[in-house]
């Protein structure tokens, strides 16, 4: 790492606290929870395009991920890099996470877009699947990162499941160090996976659970297809997220029930382990993650939580544009890396030419999920 970059992050907790944060509001017609999600997932996506290369990871079992890496003009060893992770039923190329990732890579960071397990253009490389606790893969994927860029501080961002995954990573990395690792950030993680099991249950959100219970299934049967090896899926009757966890998660993982991975998987229990500095952001009307799993949790003193009332499901689409975008989340997450590593702010604003167009997801988008 460069002294110029070290004096930057020894002295941007002092930026970051004199830099206002606009609170986040949500437009009058779009407030509610499933208004934010819904409209987030499948409009206001922007400029999508980012130049990336593909690059295949080996993991000690013989599976392999892919993993996307855009580097910025003049980047350099010492540098900082960062490591997105995307949420359930989502991949390298979802909208959310290519919209950080153009930010980041706006801002001079170098910027790796993991497919986790078998997701996205990965699918086929894996024969088994990524869970919310299956950290050795992120862990296997920052040291690949690390060593293409010696000397550089790594951020991890997650986003959903994502999020938890790099929460408990970051935790776990207390007592097993990752190397490189600098700082973690998470967006609407589910740190208490039954409790957001329970949730995605509620009658009101009957349509949430049997599109990603479809989703799920319709995944594993396209695997199972793809490795014959792997023999008949048994998920007849299955009609939740939770009655899947039990019948495939938990068994084709080494747990014992769906309470067994929940419990061993979720990322409560580490977060007051870690070390590295981070920021959680959560929307306490997110309709799966009941605000509730953070009540009690205890966050160390070098991870700021910020909950916000209003946002949904990673929407918070607000009423006010913050540098030049509606995208609050997104801004927030790269204005807390570009004070954290004294990133010049002015690059942050969007150029006219990028301001938000309104995009469509078609039906069939694998990008579609959160």
């Amino acid at each position: 790492m460069s002294i110029t970059l070290r004096a930057a992050i020894a002295d941007s907790r002092d930026a970051a606290a004199a830099r206002r944060v606009p609170r986040f509001e949500p437009p009058a017609w779009l407030r509610g929870p499933h208004g934010q999600t819904v409209a987030a997932r499948y409009f206001f996506h922007g400029d999508l395009r980012l130049p990336a290369t593909g690059h295949e990871i080996s993991l000690e079992d013989g599976d392999r991920l892919l993993v996307l890496e855009s580097i910025p003009d003049g980047w350099s060893d010492g540098d900082p890099a960062a490591l997105l992770i995307h949420g359930l039923g989502s991949c390298a190329k979802a909208p959310y996470v290519v919209r950080v990732a153009r930010r980041l890579f706006r801002l001079g960071v170098r910027v790796v877009r993991m497919n986790l397990r078998g997701a996205g253009e990965g699918f086929g490389l894996a024969r088994g699947i990524y869970h919310a606790g299956r950290t050795e893969d992120v862990r296997r994927t920052v040291a690949w990162l690390a060593a293409r860029a010696t000397g550089s501080p790594i951020a991890l961002v997650g986003f959903s499941l994502g999020g938890n995954l790099a929460l408990k990573l970051a935790g776990e990395a207390a007592a097993d160090p990752v190397p490189g690792l600098d700082c973690v950030l998470a967006a609407n993680p589910p740190i208490d996976l039954a409790a957001s099991a329970a949730q995605i249950g509620r009658p009101s959100n009957r349509l949430y659970d049997w599109n990603f219970t479809a989703w799920l299934k319709g995944q594993v049967g396209r695997l199972h297809a793809r490795f014959p090896e792997l023999g008949p899926p048994d998920l007849a009757g299955v009609r939740s997220v939770r009655q899947f966890d039990h019948r495939y998660t938990a068994p084709r993982n080494g747990f014992s029930s769906a309470d067994d991975y929940y419990g061993r998987s979720s990322a409560r229990p580490w977060i007051s382990r870690a070390t590295v500095p981070g920021l959680v952001v959560h929307a306490e009307d997110d309709p799966f993650i009941p605000a509730g799993s953070f009540a009690g949790a205890e966050f160390p003193a070098s991870i700021e939580l910020d909950l916000i009332r209003h946002g949904g499901h990673l929407g918070y689409v607000s009423r006010r544009p913050w540098h030049g975008d509606h995208r609050w989340l997104d801004v927030r997450l790269s204005a807390w890396l570009a004070d954290r590593w004294g990133l010049p702010e002015d690059r942050l604003d969007l150029a006219p030419s990028r301001r938000i167009r309104r995009t469509t997801a078609q039906p069939g988008d694998p990008n579609r999920h959160a």
